[in-house]
């Protein structure tokens, strides 16, 4: 015991990471320091107060997440999978799981990944590469793989034979969902295996935006635009939540949607409350702007109502108002490189 522990300490020393909670020296100087986390003193209720802080007006969506953390933090593996539109807030929740816990989560895009045997940088084993797993008798948490524009990955792509490329993907993830040694490898290659990795209490979190079928959706449920008995208004995309068998009409195989335990719907953002969270001083993307570039920015009431309209319209939500700000951020560097607040009139 004293054999594996002392490996444990070295595991960490080489690896640069964080002072796990369960060392010696976590009891010490380390507790004083707030970027150490005793994990598993976290409750789901802190878990989702902590994700809030980046990611505003989805607070089921928190919840949902927070659960799921909070059940892999103690044991039980889970495959879950956010759905919603652009800039609702996906990205921002994989951003501040990664931030709550640094050496646990890990972000991916999946949207160009390819199958073994075919050209391509990104295979699943690449996913995996400079990932640090817990050995069987460590006490150290398993990873979690946020696996992000998923969509793309699940979207059918036939190649000149006429076969589905994406779904050879999908089912290689199956074996990797389902627990098991995977090969990893760093340099895109499918051939040159460098280590591997055991994935059987690792869980997976996918994130899609699944657009094309929301606008699917909403072209079907808007009816006939002319003639008698033409609807009077046409449905906007995401008017209802993604669910799971819109996600598998999106390309999703059964099998992989099977193994999806929990869909987690993303609301659609009005432009309401895109004008709410230029009003919120206290986080959202004014507050976090304001905190990056370190000089408070104020906004008039004419310009939060243009700045919440365009991001309603070009339906890049969150991002979009951020990007906005970004652009009055560029001039004022442009025109005063020292200027130490920005007031956008």
């Amino acid at each position: 015991m004293e054999k594996e522990r002392v490996l444990e300490k070295k595991i960490s020393m080489d690896k640069k990471a964080y002072i796990p909670w369960y060392y010696d020296e976590y009891t010490g100087p380390a507790r004083k320091n707030p970027m150490v986390r005793d994990y598993l003193g976290m409750t789901p209720q802190d878990i989702k107060a902590a994700l809030e802080m980046k990611v505003v007006n989805q607070e089921q969506a928190c919840k949902d997440v927070a659960i799921m953390m909070y059940q892999h933090l103690h044991g039980h593996r889970f495959v879950g999978m956010l759905a919603g539109p652009t800039g609702s807030g996906k990205s921002f929740i994989a951003e501040s799981l990664k931030e709550i816990f640094p050496d646990v989560v890990y972000i991916r895009d999946v949207s160009n990944v390819t199958c073994d045997g075919w050209r391509g940088g990104k295979k699943v084993g690449s996913l995996f590469a400079g990932v640090c797993n817990a050995f069987s008798y460590e006490r150290r948490i398993y990873p979690v793989m946020f696996l992000d524009e998923c969509d793309k990955m699940f979207a059918p792509k036939t190649n000149a034979g006429k076969e589905n490329v994406s779904e050879s993907v999908q089912f290689e993830f199956l074996s990797v969902i389902h627990g098991g040694t995977v090969g990893v490898y760093d340099d895109g290659s499918d051939k040159n295996v460098t280590s591997t990795i055991d994935t059987t209490h690792i869980s997976f979190l996918f994130a899609g935006a699944f657009e094309r079928k929301a606008m699917a959706i909403a072209e079907k449920e808007s009816g006939s635009m002319m003639g008698f008995g033409a609807s009077r208004e046409k449905v906007s995309s995401y008017n209802r939540e993604l669910t799971m068998e819109d996600v598998h009409e999106a390309g999703c195989i059964t099998e992989l949607c099977g193994r999806i335990q929990r869909l987690v719907p993303l609301t659609k953002f009005g432009e309401d409350e895109f004008r709410k969270m230029l009003d919120n001083t206290e986080r959202g993307p004014v507050f976090e702007l304001s905190q990056e570039f370190n000089m408070p920015i104020t906004i008039s009431s004419a310009r939060k109502d243009e700045i919440a309209h365009e991001a309603y319209v070009s339906g890049l939500g969150i991002r979009g108002i951020k990007n906005s700000i970004r652009k009055y951020i560029d001039e004022l560097t442009w025109e005063d490189c020292f200027a130490k607040e920005l007031n956008i009139a």
